[in-house]
């Protein structure tokens, strides 16, 4: 793997990783998988921005249980997990708000009312999401984000798993360069 003139021969990497001990070999793969995922991560936090109209970054005050009040920007919502060593998942439900910048407003629910139980009506009015979000091919901000970074994440977890493993190894004295 040839970058920027630097030759990283991946065979005496892989043998590093084997030397390493297993929870060594669990946090170095979480870690690789988890800088791939953050490319997808910071794809929709850009498209979210687009969807919005204004700084996903931008903090609100919410009521908390205890009658404190807490900040929270949306961007903090969308989420980049990797617990276990084989796979990583990017989500947007770490903010239960940005569920409502995923659902389509001509989609049907269940209900419990008079109207019908457990059957499938029409939302009773337009959500009031405001003029941006009227355009259906807003929403889906996230499934763009992911079919636009996916190859490239998938393409980046080798690289970054050599990173990993030669800055854990370097940590552990394996090697010293």
């Amino acid at each position: 793997m040839a970058e920027d003139g630097i030759t990283v021969d991946a065979s005496r990497c892989f043998a590093l990783f084997r030397r390493l001990s297993t929870k060594n070999q669990r946090k170095v793969s979480r870690a690789a998988l988890r800088g791939a995922a953050n490319k997808i991560k910071k794809e929709a936090v850009k498209n979210l921005q687009g969807v919005i109209g204004h700084s996903v970054r931008k903090t609100s005050t919410y009521q908390r249980a205890n009658g404190k009040t807490g900040k929270r920007s949306l961007a903090k919502g969308i989420k980049a997990v990797a617990k276990n060593p084989e796979t990583a998942k990017v989500h947007v439900m770490g903010d239960y708000r940005l569920k409502f910048f995923i659902i389509e407003p001509d989609q049907s629910r269940m209900t419990k009312g008079r109207r019908g139980k457990g059957k499938e009506i029409p939302l009773r009015r337009a959500s009031n999401r405001g003029p941006r979000l009227k355009d259906q091919g807003k929403h889906k901000w996230f499934a763009k984000a992911v079919a636009a970074k996916e190859r490239e994440a998938a393409q980046d977890i080798e690289r970054e798993l050599i990173k990993h493993i030669q800055k854990q190894a370097r940590r552990e004295g394996l090697t010293s360069n």
